[in-house]
């Protein structure tokens, strides 16, 4: 310790010295699993969810860039290593055999004292070149230039080191599409997401259209390296969908097949942010007119997957080798305050992986992977036929933070039904996920989540779900303070609870009128860590 500031002279000189006498002048190879992040202190943290992807600790926000190859699904994730808050943009790293149980590997990519990204690694997607080979495509972050942010590369070590685990990536020197006036908004272009066929690659950036809105841009390439931008891909009315706001990121192009009527179906995710945007994921299924490079929706008003309150951000997909399902990804923000989120040494987290699918009715099904089941543990209840009284005895002794539940709900009287969940014996600390069959929406009531005075959980959260007169089936997964709710394979809702006390583990069924619960089931979970 010194008494003064060493000068750069004096630290240089200090550095050499240690090298010359501990390691013959060699600069030493540190160990990853001597300088990694060690998540264990966490999990003793009762709002950390223990079966939702996260990094060891600190800061995340969407995880994206999802691909299978060698027998392994990869995901990445927005991520500062230094600490639980937005600083320094990393890729994170996770690798899993299948898509529940996962590893952290060193970080993939990170901005360096380099030209081309030395201010982040932000989002973007990852495909195969022409040899099979993963890739790599990110925003790259460079405050020294403008706009200051363009599209680039990065290619595995596979080929060199057989490494299954894809832990080394090299990236390609210089910007491979750098936004020029009128290529959309200028100065806000990000997030690429690229796919190949056989006729060459193809990208989506995310961006709008001075004065009229969100956009997402279109481009494609015969070698990967030369892009040629071909115009907006789709852009929606501001007009008419203010809430689309200026600038959409995080575009997202998947194939859904056939419907009824013959024609190919795609979907089309984007979430929006700027001045007056509702921060939210919007999709709209219609068709891709690959000669022009657009798309074509089947309605020009785009709906919700998630109605909760911007806990379902972030999208990112792939359509799965080996199963052909197309699959989405997410960040579940966590709606604290940065004291709390420093405080804790983490901040947000992966939503579970969803399986999307065109229903026979033209609409998007939604399901959470079958791959979730592995996770269950011992059955705490399971009946039917029973009254809404005889359910909640059978409740009484039911509790947990780490549990999945399938309960279907038949009306009756009842003209709003549900489940309060994370319920303290004396009801002080409760959230209710209810449906309302007058409002035909499915809500959330945070008012009484908890007591904890710098916690934001409160009020009414919800969107509209039309069950066109069926039994309402929720599918819900807790997770210390996550909630995700699936309804009719239709809509999920998405949202965090904090209860300040610790015996908020109860449940408990509700209605304002007579209803009969036909079936209930409840399983511990397991955390995958």
């Amino acid at each position: 310790m010194y008494n003064r500031a060493l000068s750069a002279e004096e630290v240089a000189a200090s550095y050499q010295h240690v090298l010359e006498s501990a390691h013959g002048g060699v600069k030493p190879q540190v160990q990853y699993d001597e300088i990694k992040l060690d998540r264990t202190p966490l999990l003793l943290d009762r709002h950390r969810p223990q079966y939702h992807v996260s990094p060891p600790a600190h800061w995340m926000n969407e995880p994206h860039a999802p691909i299978y190859f060698d027998g392994q699904y990869h995901l990445f994730y927005q991520h500062n290593p230094l600490g639980p808050f937005f600083y320094q943009i990393h890729w994170g790293h996770w690798v899993s055999k299948d898509l529940v149980h996962w590893r952290d590997l060193p970080v993939a990519l990170a901005p360096e004292k380099d030209q081309l990204a030395p201010d982040g690694i932000w989002s973007g997607s990852a495909t195969y070149d022409a040899d099979g080979l993963p890739v790599l495509f990110f925003t790259a972050g460079n405050d020294s230039v403008s706009p200051n942010q363009s599209v680039a590369l990065a290619r595995s070590t596979y080929s060199e080191n057989g490494d299954p685990d894809l832990v080394q990536w090299v990236k390609h020197p210089e910007p491979l599409i750098v936004q020029e006036k009128g290529m959309g908004a200028f100065g806000d272009f990000r997030d690429p997401f690229v796919w190949k066929d056989d006729d060459g690659w193809y990208a989506l950036v995310g961006s709008g259209i001075e004065g009229e809105g969100g956009a997402a841009l279109a481009f494609e390439s015969q070698d990967m390296l030369n892009w040629t931008y071909k115009g907006p891909f789709y852009q929606a009315d501001i007009q008419k969908f203010p809430y689309l706001g200026p600038i959409w990121e995080l575009p997202v192009l998947l194939p859904l097949g056939i419907d009824n009527q013959g024609e190919n179906k795609h979907l089309l995710l984007v979430s929006p942010v700027g001045k007056g945007a509702d921060v939210e994921v919007f999709y709209w299924i219609g068709r891709l007119d690959k000669h022009n490079l657009s798309f074509i929706p089947d309605q020009e008003e785009p709906e919700l997957i998630d109605v909760g309150d911007f806990h379902f951000t972030g999208p990112s997909g792939m359509v799965d080798p080996k199963t052909g399902r197309k699959i989405i990804f997410t960040i579940a923000q966590g709606d604290r305050t940065s004291e709390l989120e420093y405080q804790s040494g983490w901040a947000h987290n992966g939503g579970l992986p969803l399986s999307v699918y065109l229903r026979g009715d033209g609409r998007l099904g939604i399901e959470p992977i079958q791959e979730l089941q592995s996770l269950r543990g011992a059955k705490q209840l399971s009946f039917h036929d029973k009254s809404l009284t005889e359910a909640n005895v059978l409740l009484r002794d039911v509790q947990g933070d780490m549990l999945e539940i399938q309960v279907e709900l038949e009306p009756g009287g009842a003209t709003q039904l549900g489940i309060k969940v994370r319920c303290t014996p004396d009801g002080e600390e409760e959230t209710l996920l209810y449906y309302d069959l007058n409002e035909a929406k499915l809500l959330v009531d945070r008012t009484k989540t908890t007591q904890h005075p710098g916690e934001k959980c409160s009020g009414v959260q919800g969107g509209k779900l039309d069950l066109l007169g069926e039994n309402l089936k929720l599918h819900i997964y807790l997770d210390r303070s996550m909630v995700e709710a699936y309804a009719n394979g239709l809509k999920s809702l998405t949202t965090r609870v904090y209860p300040s006390r610790k015996d908020a583990l109860g449940l408990e069924l509700w209605g304002d009128g007579e209803l009969v619960v036909k079936t209930m089931e409840v399983w511990n979970m397991q955390s995958i860590w």
